[in-house]
């Protein structure tokens, strides 16, 4: 009895669909290469030097004329930016060591389109066509989400994905600055300023 038992039970189960688990959720550290995990741990260090260099220039005036995306210390907590259409635009402070010095200690861009899209699963930002545009996915981090992605220049139809070519990697750190308004922080770019920020408003 208790063997028929048994087998009425596994029949009464087969029938049931079994739930699947959710994938776990990705996380940035396993994916980032050292090179950027190094620019991430001097974020800082990026803020502070660029905004020096600035000042000495005396531009003070022209950051913070920007308001809170040029504040270091703007960043609050609050949701990531939703799928979607937004505006980003370029905004490039400081000045790498061994660039020519008419390079400018800050330069802003203007607001261009860009998306935000989901992509298996996780946020993957992406700057609409431009001199150089940057795109890649949005690893959850506490009250923040860091950055993945890489580079395109003019003229390239497709972004590499990350890893893919060092010299075209990018590292930031996504924050929120106020009521829906981001900001992208790339430490230690490849070309030109040592902080590259992204401002993030909806379309």
């Amino acid at each position: 009895m208790k063997r028929l038992a048994l087998l009425l039970l596994l029949a009464a189960c087969a029938g049931k669909p079994v739930a699947s688990a959710a994938p776990p959720p990705a996380i940035w550290q396993k994916d980032v290469r050292e090179a950027d995990r190094k620019r991430l741990a001097g974020l800082w260090s990026a803020w502070t030097r660029s905004l020096a260099q600035v000042a000495a220039e005396g531009r003070t005036a022209d950051v913070q004329a920007l308001g809170p995306v040029a504040d270091a210390e703007a960043a609050r907590p609050a949701p990531p930016p939703a799928p979607g259409a937004y505006r980003c635009r370029d905004i490039r402070i400081g000045r790498r060591e061994g660039m020519a010095d008419n390079l400018p200690t800050l330069a802003v861009a203007t607001f261009q389109p860009c998306t935000i899209r989901l992509d298996a699963g996780r946020l993957w930002l992406e700057q609409g066509p431009g001199m150089q545009r940057v795109a890649g996915p949005l690893y959850p981090d506490g009250d923040r989400q860091v950055f993945l992605g890489s580079m395109a220049l003019a003229g390239e139809m497709a972004v590499m994905r990350y890893g893919a070519d060092p010299d075209r990697n990018q590292a930031g750190v996504l924050r929120a600055i106020g009521d829906r308004h981001w900001r992208l922080e790339l430490p230690w770019p490849n070309w030109q300023a040592n902080l590259h920020l992204i401002e993030i408003v909806p379309a």
